[in-house]
């Protein structure tokens, strides 16, 4: 009965710092690809086509999205159309890359001036990575609640309650 009890706890604690791992992972993401987006405003701007904005991405985007653009990259490299290439970015960054992928394969297939979409996207971005870094905090006073009251809630008793029940003690000349 014990393995099995032990066995179970192993596979919990297992799925739970997968699960930690992938949250971990995605909250990168979504933190990162606002400063993707401004990179990729700023090569545009500097002149670089979609596509060399693209691999400049690949190179010097923030470690969590840097290996979806790699990957668009890559597909490009061998011989895939660029709107086809920026399907790897909403498959490798989720759902809130489509947006990107959106304005670059139209940039790319009707020639429209990519810039202006891009940075009211990056603005939205940069307002959801706040709006969850918002809810992050308004979380944390409940998170500090556990640890508060269990180091400070011992050591009021230690430091305040018994030495006054001691001393109270000593006065009625009761000895424990």
């Amino acid at each position: 009965m014990t393995i099995v009890v032990l066995i179970v706890a192993v596979v919990m604690v297992w799925f739970r710092r997968r699960r930690h791992q992938r949250d971990r992972v995605t909250r990168a993401v979504v933190e990162d690809f606002p400063d993707a987006i401004d990179l990729l405003l700023a090569a545009l701007h500097a002149g670089y086509t979609p596509m060399m904005s693209i691999d400049l991405l690949a190179r010097h985007a923030p470690m969590s999205v840097r290996p979806a653009f790699r990957a668009v990259v890559d597909r490009y490299d061998s011989g895939v159309r660029f709107g086809s290439a920026l399907e790897e970015l909403p498959r490798l960054l989720g759902a809130h890359a489509r947006s990107l992928t959106d304005i670059l394969a139209d940039g790319d297939r009707l020639g429209v001036p990519i810039d202006q979409l891009a940075f009211q996207l990056s603005m939205a971005a940069r307002h959801h990575r706040r709006r969850l870094a918002e809810a992050s905090a308004r979380r944390l006073p409940v998170q500090l609640a556990v640890p508060l009251v269990v180091c400070t809630l011992p050591s009021f008793v230690v430091l305040i309650i018994i030495p006054v029940i001691a001393a109270t003690l000593h006065h009625l000349n009761i000895s424990l």
